[in-house]
């Protein structure tokens, strides 16, 4: 394959894009991020086209600028990783693409393939009146690119069975975070008043519910100190996250995510419900503590009365992070992926591959 020139775009999920393009870059491999619009948790991006719904008044402006944009990363660029299943001009311009041979990954993060309907059947937290609905209208967009896609792009097995039948070539990449910014600061194995972090981005998916009425109840026999981080940027979040002595991150999905992993880097003992499939498809030394919405008060409290496990489980969760999320040895294996030095690798034999490659 000539040099690679890869593009990320159009939306940023938890940092995913942009800590992929970070290791990239460092890898010396030309990469552009674009992105629709910034918003409140303020990750880096190289382009935004600072589109916006809402001003139909500059409708005609917008179409003259992603028209420019199309013609410009199609030059500039042979390799395309897309994230939640859209490319620039909305899945119109992907026989383009295959026309003109260029190749083109399909990354999906969660609720934009997820069929919730099908996940409540092996998953009892999961209610489907909780979650996103437009379930068809999501189902034509994922199909129509993963028709194009040379290849498929997830974090780990939670989302496989909710793909559509024409997607080939699906590849594990595990989540990424950039550990140069999380310097990890573990709890002291002993301390009266414990503070316990949740940050929900969706109280209903995340089962903000059900952690609130365990840490008040909790709070009748313990000293707490509860903070709950909604709508702060990543600085003012992670400020709070280091003065965490446990973190509560999901109780419904299964599967755990990018606040949990930023835990972990920061040294903190993590609690988020992990189903029992999944915890076969990861790796056996995984530290987080599973608990679900019938379980949290009690895995809370053992882990308050228990500062030694909590100290270990931090210094267990850092170690984890190091070998697994590095967003450098992720990006080599991104290149892997698009170079097809790589066949199509899940579960624990993706995790183990990551942790192979070198920073």
């Amino acid at each position: 394959m000539r040099e690679l020139r890869v593009f990320h775009g159009m939306f940023e999920m938890a940092g995913q894009a942009f800590y992929a393009v970070k290791g990239l870059k460092q890898m010396g491999i030309k990469t552009t991020h674009m992105i629709w619009r910034s918003n409140y948790a303020n990750f880096g991006y190289g382009v935004s086209l600072n589109i916006y719904r809402k001003k139909w008044y500059l409708y005609p402006y917008y179409l003259l600028k992603v028209a420019f944009y199309e013609l410009k990363i199609l030059r500039e660029h042979n390799v395309f990783h897309f994230h939640t299943g859209s490319s620039l001009l909305l899945n119109y311009d992907l026989w383009l693409f295959k026309l003109l041979h260029k190749k083109v990954f399909a990354e999906f993060h969660g609720s934009e393939l997820r069929d919730y309907a099908d996940a409540e059947k092996v998953n009892p937290y999961i209610l489907t009146q909780d979650f996103v609905s437009g379930l068809e209208k999501r189902k034509k967009k994922v199909e129509k690119i993963c028709r194009y896609a040379d290849g498929v792009i997830l974090h780990d097995d939670e989302l496989i069975p909710h793909l559509p039948a024409n997607a080939k070539n699906i590849f594990v990449v595990p989540l990424r975070v950039d550990l140069k910014k999380f310097t990890p600061c573990y709890v002291p194995a002993e301390k009266e008043k414990i503070c316990i972090v949740h940050a929900p981005s969706n109280r209903k998916i995340k089962g903000s519910g059900q952690v609130i009425e365990a840490i008040e109840a909790l709070k009748k026999k313990y000293q707490i100190e509860f903070i709950l981080v909604e709508n702060k940027s990543q600085k003012e979040a992670k400020e709070i996250y280091e003065k965490a002595d446990i973190i509560v991150d999901q109780l419904k999905i299964g599967i755990y995510g990018v606040f949990a992993i930023e835990g972990m880097a920061l040294g903190k003992p993590v609690v988020t419900y992990i189903l029992d499939d999944m915890q076969e498809c990861l790796p056996e030394e995984l530290p987080i503590v599973s608990a679900n919405p019938d379980t949290i008060e009690d895995v809370l409290e053992q882990l308050i009365l228990d500062g030694k496990r909590r100290r270990e489980l931090g210094i267990a969760g850092r170690k984890y992070v190091e070998n697994y999320h590095d967003c450098r040895k992720n990006a080599r294996m991104l290149y892997e992926v698009y170079t097809g030095k790589i066949q199509p690798i899940k579960g624990r034999e993706a995790f183990a591959h990551a942790a192979q490659m070198q920073k």
